[in-house]
């Protein structure tokens, strides 16, 4: 790499076959300017620099410096390569989109005299194309933009598809997919865009509430969905669905709030276990249920009913188990407590 401007226009000017008198004439300078740049003896004006850069090849920064910049040019490389994969890539799926179409419009056609899968076929390319293709093209709040398109994409699949089925599961379908994509995205989207900036500090409580929600709102629909098609002969969601939701809520709330304690991280180790311990089995004494399978499930985590001298049935052997889980949890979070407290003790007499 020579820090030298004249050897370096020499050489550049050699690599692109000139001789001084050509690139003079290409400038517009006399030829002795370019051979006093060359030896040194003087400076190309500021107003050249543009000009000659691209006659020689070389990027203004290069030619001010005197020498190539291989990682710039490098990246430029690499840059266009992408570009180039990027655009044969994007070319690949739109042949592949356009031949499925007119093959499936054809065939539906010719086949049925009219088109009805065919719709299916455009729905799902639809979705398929916002995974592909769709992202080139949206510049700023991907983030947000892209579940979005994909989420209204499958319902618009989801949509068709329940049409030509003829059946009425539509919105459950629906509803799960924004659940899903709410769980997965809300927390990145209050946490990342200066629009929630506000609530940012309670991002958790706030995803997990309308996560809450919206597992309600499918719940309530599953409930009236299977009474309509009789695969339950009354609602259980009052009874059932509601309770335990409503258990996991705030026992997921209750441990988020232990950050807000201002004690030491083995104090609040100790609480949660404790809450946890509660939560599991102190919430389900307060469900109550007509069906067998799941007051048996119920009765088989009720500590209340252990026995740890019997250990013959399968009841029994379980709830001796969870006895054994809980009072282990209790055992350890007392440790924590008591290793708190001696720590505490400790950072307030140093």
């Amino acid at each position: 790499m020579d820090n030298n401007l004249g050897e370096f226009l020499r050489e550049k000017r050699k690599e692109k076959g000139l001789t001084q008198k050509q690139l003079s004439n290409l400038l517009h300078v006399t030829e002795s300017a370019v051979s006093k740049w060359e030896k040194g003896v003087a400076h190309p004006d500021i107003s050249l620099l543009t000009n000659l850069s691209e006659i020689l090849g070389v990027t203004e920064h290069e030619l001010i410096t005197a020498s190539v910049d291989q990682k710039t040019r490098q990246e430029k490389v690499q840059a266009k390569k992408w570009r180039a994969v990027s655009f044969a890539w994007s070319l690949f799926f739109y042949i592949a989109y356009g031949l499925t179409l007119i093959t499936c419009f054809i065939c539906n056609l010719a086949i049925d005299k009219t088109l009805s899968w065919f719709w299916i076929v455009l729905s799902a390319l639809v979705l398929a194309f916002t995974f592909t293709n769709l992202p080139k093209f949206i510049k700023s709040y991907k983030l947000f933009l892209i579940p979005l398109s994909n989420f209204l994409a499958l319902v618009l699949l989801l949509g068709v598809v329940c049409l030509y089925s003829n059946g009425n599961w539509f919105w459950i379908a629906t509803i799960s997919v924004l659940l899903g994509i709410t769980i997965i995205f809300l927390p990145i989207f209050i946490a990342k865009y200066p629009l929630f900036t506000r609530i940012k500090r309670f991002n958790d409580f706030i995803s997990v509430g309308i996560d809450f929600v919206l597992l309600n709102v499918l719940l309530i629909i599953i409930d009236g969905y299977c009474i309509n098609q009789s695969f339950a002969n009354e609602s259980w969601y009052l009874s059932i669905a509601l309770p335990i939701t409503l258990c996991v809520y705030l026992a997921v709330s209750l441990l988020m709030c232990v950050r807000f304690l201002k004690v030491n991280n083995l104090i609040k180790t100790s609480v949660i276990l404790t809450l946890t311990t509660f939560i599991l089995y102190g919430a389900p004494l307060f469900i109550k249920s007509d069906d067998p399978v799941v007051q048996n499930a119920l009765n088989e985590i009720n500590i209340f009913k252990a026995n740890l001298a019997v250990w013959k049935a399968n009841a029994t052997i379980q709830q001796n188990v969870h006895l054994l889980i809980c009072l282990t949890l209790i055992t350890t979070a007392v440790a924590f407590f008591i290793a708190g407290v001696i720590k505490r003790i400790k950072t307030k007499k140093s």
